[in-house]
């Protein structure tokens, strides 16, 4: 299922740059604006919504990966794609931590950008974007609780139950005295 991208914006210091991605969005049908800086996007932003929303990584005053996490706050359904000149993974895995769907390498085609943008998922909107509790895992417990099943399930043989633990039978006597 592709995505329809109808409104981009594009946050970019490089003058040139911005202006003929404009135009080549602006040429496939996407409703597109611009922006030179990063606060000057976020106003953009809370001023009118787009769809799809390039950031350049590399920028004067304020770099675009610690304005991500701005962008997706305002925007939690938009497709944030962030360009840089210096692609490489640790930039990405920070990138789409950050609130990035993607991270493209420039130069860039509009054709390739649109094509890839709108194929992205979509991210859930609401109660789905809250984080998850984190459950606290208490090692002990496991491998007592894990220890139980398996000597449950082996009749209580101590040699059966290091079998199907995938250990020794004098480990998990060690293991029996320790948790006893």
């Amino acid at each position: 299922m592709t995505r329809k991208l109808e409104t981009a914006l594009v946050i970019d210091d490089d003058d040139a740059f911005r202006t003929t991605l404009q135009g080549a969005l602006r040429r496939r049908g996407v409703r597109a604006r611009t922006a030179a800086t990063v606060d000057e996007g976020l106003v953009a932003l809370e001023y009118e919504p787009a769809d799809l929303v390039i950031i350049d990584y590399r920028m004067p005053k304020r770099d675009g990966l610690s304005a991500l996490s701005s962008y997706r706050r305002m925007r939690p359904s938009s497709v944030i794609v962030m360009l840089t000149g210096y692609g490489d993974i640790p930039l990405a895995v920070a990138a789409v931590k950050e609130g990035a769907d993607t991270l493209m390498t420039k130069p860039i085609d509009a054709d390739r950008l649109l094509r890839e943008a709108s194929a992205l998922p979509e991210r859930p909107v609401g109660e789905a974007l809250m984080e998850l509790p984190v459950r606290v895992y208490n090692l002990d417990e496991l491998e007592r609780d894990t220890i139980k099943k398996a000597l449950l399930n082996s009749g209580g043989v101590v040699a059966s139950a290091a079998k199907l633990l995938g250990i020794d039978r004098r480990t998990l006597q060690r293991k029996l005295k320790k948790i006893a």
